[in-house]
């Protein structure tokens, strides 16, 4: 029974630690605006590459070296950094056309991408933490869908109130963002 909870606590701490990085994420991607019907699209992106990346990472984990996943997390920073500066580039263009949607087509794969790499780097991590991944991958869809919804309908309202500048406030969130974050993983 200990033992048990110990489990759930760890399932649990991954699947918020994952899921706060795609509400981050997600709340950029809201201000910036999504057209209709783009959130359930974005939500099971979001859920299918953090899921796809742990589970590469942990058949990984069980024979590759953690070099891998320190590079991978960087490899996302670097990605979440590139969409903020792409978004930032589009807002001030005169043009009233957008040139990057994280909703649809490279951009979503950019984005969902950006960040499930830090995944990679959990799942290696997963066999040595004796976590189950079939518990751990239910919970991270759960907790991620719910991040995403949460991250994209706040980000909306926000975008909304500031219609304006809402686009150059998601670039500039994202790129600040993947600062953040590779400023945490070296520390």
């Amino acid at each position: 029974m200990h033992r048990d909870l110990i489990v759930l606590g760890k399932v649990v701490a991954v699947a918020l630690a994952v899921g706060l990085d795609v509400l981050a994420v997600s709340l950029g991607v809201g201000v910036a605006g999504l057209p209709d019907g783009a959130g359930p699209r974005v939500g099971i992106a979001f859920a299918s590459s953090e899921i796809a990346m742990q589970v590469i990472g942990y058949v990984l984990g069980a024979g590759a070296s953690r070099m891998l996943g320190e590079i991978a997390a960087y490899i996302g920073f670097a990605l979440l950094a590139s969409i903020g500066l792409l978004m930032i580039r589009s807002s001030l263009r005169n043009s009233s056309e957008a040139t990057f949607d994280a909703t649809t087509g490279a951009g979503l794969l950019f984005a969902s991408l950006s960040i499930s790499l830090d995944s990679l780097g959990v799942g290696i991590a997963l066999p040595a933490l004796a976590i189950p991944l079939l518990p751990l991958l239910i919970t991270v869809s759960i907790t991620t869908t719910a991040f995403t919804s949460i991250g994209l309908a706040f980000g909306a309202r926000l975008g909304e109130r500031y219609e304006r500048n809402a686009e150059r406030a998601a670039g500039i969130i994202l790129v600040i963002l993947a600062v953040l974050f590779a400023i945490e993983r070296l520390a």
